[in-house]
């Protein structure tokens, strides 16, 4: 059996979507650990007086949140990666499907997702909010744990 571009085209466009809802999917991941880490932190401030051991407990909560932070980022950066990776694969076959022996049928212009250019604001890329949120939610809970003994 001779595999084709065809099928190496539908590979990659298939390996783009996996790899945008992976990115997705992490990221929504960060939020819901960080939104209970924070609650957990915050239910804890409220008494932190009350007992000495308070304050060692708000402590191991913002700790992982100041780590998750970090490993997010890097995680969302490196997947974001992949995936610009994927689709420069899938314009350059685009670009070149007109040379013999490519496709057997060739591919309609208005079936070719990846030639078209959107101009993305540098704040509201995707790598971007998967790189730096992260950050500001390590930022966020670092800011917890300097509270958690001087506040």
């Amino acid at each position: 059996m001779k595999i084709g571009y065809e099928h190496i085209y539908d590979s990659y466009r298939e390996l783009v979507i996996h790899s945008e809802n992976i990115s997705w999917g992490r990221f929504q991941n960060l939020l819901i650990i960080n939104s209970i880490l924070v609650v957990a932190w915050a239910t804890l401030f409220h008494d932190k007086d009350a007992h000495s051991w308070v304050r060692l407990v708000m402590t191991a909560i913002t700790i992982p949140g100041i780590l998750t932070g970090i490993a997010w980022a890097d995680l969302g950066k490196r997947s974001r990666q992949y995936l610009d990776l994927y689709k420069a694969k899938l314009k350059a076959i685009e670009e070149h499907h007109d040379k013999k022996d490519w496709w057997e049928d060739g591919i309609p212009i208005t079936d070719r997702p990846f030639q078209v250019e959107v101009a993305t604001c540098r704040f509201s890329s995707s790598t971007f909010l998967l790189f730096w949120t992260p950050l500001l939610f390590s930022l966020m809970n670092l800011v917890l744990l300097l509270a958690t003994w001087l506040g």
